[in-house]
């Protein structure tokens, strides 16, 4: 359950911008579309593969870039026009842009982190340095499940708006 929640929050929090990479390369609007359905069947196929160090987007990318080049060589019809040097350039691109703006969301995490009070910062860590799972997160405070998945949630949602006004403030 936690795997599909998961994903399914990277994927939305990701879906964009794979469709722009996707967009950036197939024009027809119908098409575009079947290439993000099969990109996210795959990118659900292959999630246990998922490396949580590296960026979910780019990650992404990867699999539609590999997506449209396996379309373009199955159908000569298909309306990519680019050779595979160049799919793999604009892929490059956005890969280069999203490690810019990754940069600035670090420092901006990094300063909003400081502000987290210790106790809550012990939670982030059993969850995102050491990967425990929430029930055993759980166990280890003596909280209900619940009480975790709130505690989280709020925590994440208070550093996304800090990582936000920080970004917006053009301090990172």
């Amino acid at each position: 359950m936690a795997e599909r929640e998961t994903f399914l929050r990277l994927l939305l929090q990701h879906e964009t911008e794979v469709r722009a990479f996707v967009g950036s390369l197939v024009r027809d609007r119908h098409v575009r579309e079947d290439v993000f359905q099969e990109v996210a069947l795959a990118l659900w196929a292959q999630f246990e593969r998922y490396d949580v160090r590296r960026s979910f987007g780019a990650w992404a990318r990867g699999i539609a870039a590999n997506k449209i080049l396996q379309r373009r060589h199955q159908d000569r019809r298909f309306p990519v026009t680019l050779s595979d040097t160049a799919v793999l350039s604009v892929l490059a691109a956005f890969d280069r842009t999203e490690e810019g703006n990754a940069s600035s969301r670090l420092e901006a995490l990094r300063e909003c982190l400081q502000k987290v009070p210790e106790p809550a910062r012990q939670l982030l860590a059993l969850r995102y340095e050491r990967g425990l799972p929430c029930a055993e997160i759980a166990r280890q405070t003596r909280r209900t499940l619940d009480a975790v998945y709130q505690a989280l949630s709020r925590l994440r949602s208070a550093l996304e708006e800090c990582i936000r006004r920080r970004l917006a403030a053009g301090g990172a």
